[in-house]
């Protein structure tokens, strides 16, 4: 069985369970003999770029070509079983499910919060819960 894992890590500056969630889970499938495969980003990397690559990060939630060109070719090359997305944003973006799904590769997705349908992730807005 070989899995995809894909995750955007937060900034390294705000410790994030998540992200040791997604280091526990990697661990635990190698240590059951699964090949794990995986496209790992870094919000820190927005601090490296140039000013006018900066100004994308408003899309990129929405859509990453870059993400995607990546996906695809990881897909081709790796030939993965299964795709397992953590957190797209930003520099992902839900787009991968749609990749892999052309692709015919299954996708298992694990919310960790409520980002997918509440950009804040929190469902609390001007002080009352947001539904």
């Amino acid at each position: 069985m070989r899995v995809l894992v894909v995750h955007n890590r937060y900034r390294s500056l705000t410790p994030s369970g998540e992200n040791a969630v997604v280091d526990s889970d990697i661990d635990a499938l190698r240590a059951r003999g699964i090949d794990v495969i995986t496209y790992l980003r870094s919000s820190d990397e927005i601090d490296t770029w140039s000013r006018p690559h900066r100004a994308t990060v408003a899309v990129l939630p929405l859509y990453s070509p870059a993400a995607l060109r990546d996906i695809r070719a990881l897909i081709r090359r790796e030939r993965p079983d299964v795709l397992h997305l953590h957190n797209p944003f930003p520099l992902v973006s839900p787009s991968v499910v749609r990749v892999a799904s052309a692709a015919g590769l299954p996708v298992v997705v694990s919310v960790h919060n409520h980002r997918l349908v509440c950009v804040k992730g929190t469902f609390f807005r001007d002080g009352k819960v947001c539904r």
